[in-house]
């Protein structure tokens, strides 16, 4: 729920990577599920989707998010918080063979969750 309002916040549907409805339409944001522990980081990505013949939307989107996350990030999750905080690479382009009117940028996170429950 943190990461599907985290990216809904940013005037673009947002759908988990593997639940994109097969009618939706560009642009819209996906994004990983992952389940990091409370010690360990894990790898989280993004990736915006736009129908454009430039990168120029697509690039101002993933600025803005990467803005938003600055060094870190914490969002409320249940009983505590997960942490963004940049990857590396933190973004590239991701062309689709024989699709070049599809303008995607991928983002790479380190994801932290902490449990605030008993302390």
């Amino acid at each position: 729920k943190a990461l599907y309002a985290f990216y809904s916040g940013f005037g673009l549907p947002a759908y988990p990577e593997d639940g994109v409805p097969s009618d939706a339409a560009l642009p819209y944001i996906t994004y990983t599920i992952v389940q990091p522990d409370y010690i360990d980081s894990a790898v989280h990505q993004a990736r915006i989707w736009y129908q454009s013949d430039s990168y120029a939307g697509v690039n101002a989107k993933a600025d803005e998010i990467i803005s938003a996350v600055g060094r870190g990030l914490l969002l409320p999750a249940g009983d505590g918080a997960v942490c963004l905080r940049p990857g590396t690479p933190l973004a590239q382009h991701m062309p689709i063979e024989g699709k070049p009117e599809i303008k995607i940028v991928y983002l790479n996170f380190q994801l932290n969750a902490y449990h605030t429950q008993g302390v």
